[in-house]
């Protein structure tokens, strides 16, 4: 009895670990399946340019994209091949010398969220994420940075989705030549495609209500990231310098009178 009563309790602990593993929510890891549908005649069709797809697909493992590929049989009418994201399966396919040579007629990339099995364990870390304006899909312990527009799946196990809004607020901290600062928010929202010189000439504006500085012109004021890559070109846009992610790193400065751009 008591030898039962130890191997309970010692057990106890094990069982406890066991049962919360079975009853947490699977991990979701995304991956992309690029999926190819091929001419009738494939078999012959492809033989001229067979080694040029392979050698395309075997750098696309060296890269790390890559996971898996291959035809399908009975029949081969088709080929899938498994991607590490949608990004590096879409450029391989609009370079592959079966797309480009006809022997693949239609193909399309589908994302595929893996939750089990026994290579699940086995396959290549999440990459990096990186804020877009495109909605891509995210695993739910990927930790999104603040003021991101997410949507979460109704079933709770799914991927969420996150984009970048298409409208936000920017809000800038403007030093004048004596060093002092002052903010204000952007009266206009910004969007990716709000250039550098329109963000210039709001910031003027707004520099030229401060009374010490008088009248403030657009070529006065001086915006920068990285100081090491110098001013920042009108041309430039918002999601070019990818301000979104950066605009804590936005250096704002009024320059003085005599200085130039």
């Amino acid at each position: 009895m008591i030898a039962a009563a130890l191997l309970r309790r010692c057990a106890a602990p094990q069982l406890v670990a066991a049962r919360r593993a079975f009853c947490a929510p699977p991990t979701v890891r995304p991956l992309s399946l690029l999926l190819y549908h091929y001419v009738d005649d494939v078999l012959e069709a492809r033989q001229p340019f067979r080694s040029a797809h392979l050698a395309a697909a075997r750098a696309a493992v060296v890269r790390g994209e890559l996971l898996l590929g291959g035809a399908l049989n009975d029949p081969v009418d088709g080929g899938v091949l498994c991607f590490t994201g949608s990004e590096a399966a879409e450029s391989f396919a609009e370079t592959d010398p079966y797309v480009v040579n006809g022997i693949v007629t239609e193909w399309t990339v589908r994302e595929w969220s893996v939750v089990v099995g026994s290579l699940a364990s086995k396959l290549p870390p999440v990459p990096p994420f990186r804020a877009s304006y495109e909605w891509q899909r995210v695993a739910s312990d990927v930790v999104l940075p603040a003021g991101l527009q997410v949507e979460l799946p109704l079933d709770g196990v799914g991927l969420q989705r996150a984009r970048i809004p298409p409208e936000w607020s920017l809000r800038l901290n403007i030093k004048d030549p004596a060093g002092y600062s002052f903010t204000f928010d952007m009266h206009h929202d910004v969007c990716r495609s709000t250039t550098i010189g329109e963000l210039r000439r709001a910031a003027a504006r707004q520099a030229t209500r401060a009374e010490s500085l008088g009248d403030v012109s657009a070529e006065r004021i001086s915006m920068t990231i990285d100081g090491r890559l110098g001013e920042l070109d009108d041309a430039q846009t918002v999601e070019e310098v990818d301000l979104f992610t950066r605009a804590g790193e936005l250096k704002v400065v009024v320059r003085g009178d005599g200085e130039g751009q």
